[in-house]
């Protein structure tokens, strides 16, 4: 029996997805990672599942890689959207839609919120149907001012802590802050016009929120977690659903395929 699309890209991220839910968070929260499938034909499994419109978007990308990128990652959602949901769902079936800040959700199960974020090494999902989380995923390869950077969008404590910071380690701090702060966010569903200096981080001795914006709680509402694998630096934020008031937990919503998204 032939398999279906939906069938054939399940099995594709399946072979491949390595758990990443650190274990202080499980079974609050499921983080899964996939590497990125380099040839053109898992790509073009992946775009037959999408929508019409997804494709659409994917055929303005200029580079292929880029396109291939584009393709893989919203596929890979649905493949984390059927997990979460059992297994059972065909691919082709699952659509999120996104509010109006651009965190994603599935209309029909609104109780299980997810994040995604995605590097030229993989792509990472993760879920909970229980708290608010976020997750974000950096390349530990790429080049960066880190220094300049930590000064411009950081802490006046974080910049610090990055230009005190042996040359060896000095990005990997850099990214372990930017990855936290990516991931806050993107737990109160804001994305990076929100301001990176909103979260204030302390990574010795664990990775530790000390100060948040005033009108989403306090700090001991959240629990952070830094993930590293490979060349991937990785983070994850779980923050208590209870805190969230109604307005910053909906939002307005837009169609699946409008605006920014922050995943």
């Amino acid at each position: 029996m032939r398999q279906s699309d939906s069938e054939q890209v399940f099995e594709l991220f399946k072979a491949g997805v390595q758990d990443w839910t650190p274990a202080q968070a499980a079974p609050a929260a499921c983080v899964l990672f996939a590497p990125v499938h380099g040839d053109a034909d898992a790509a073009k499994q992946c775009a037959a599942i999408l929508s019409d419109s997804e494709r659409e978007r994917a055929s303005r990308f200029v580079a292929a890689r880029e396109r291939d990128l584009f393709v893989q990652r919203r596929a890979f959602r649905r493949y984390c959207a059927a997990t979460a949901l059992g297994g059972a769902r065909p691919l082709t079936d699952i659509a999120f839609d996104q509010t109006e800040k651009g965190r994603p959700f599935l209309p029909e199960r609104t109780d299980i919120w997810f994040s995604f974020s995605a590097c030229g090494a993989g792509f990472l999902g993760a879920w909970s149907a229980t708290y608010a989380i976020g997750v974000d995923l950096e390349d530990l390869t790429q080049d960066l001012e880190a220094v300049e950077l930590a000064q411009r969008f950081f802490t006046q404590a974080e910049a610090t802590a990055i230009e005190g910071a042996a040359a060896s380690v000095r990005l990997q701090t850099f990214l372990r802050l930017w990855t936290l702060k990516e991931a806050a966010l993107k737990s109160i569903g804001e994305g990076l016009p929100f301001g990176l200096d909103a979260f204030a981080f302390e990574l010795s001795p664990t990775p530790r929120i000390v100060r948040v914006p005033d009108e989403v709680g306090s700090p001991e509402e959240f629990d952070a977690h830094v993930i590293e694998d490979g060349d991937c630096c990785a983070a994850l934020v779980i923050r208590e659903r209870s805190s969230i008031s109604q307005g910053q937990s909906d939002g307005k919503l837009k169609g699946a395929d409008a605006g920014a998204e922050i995943s």
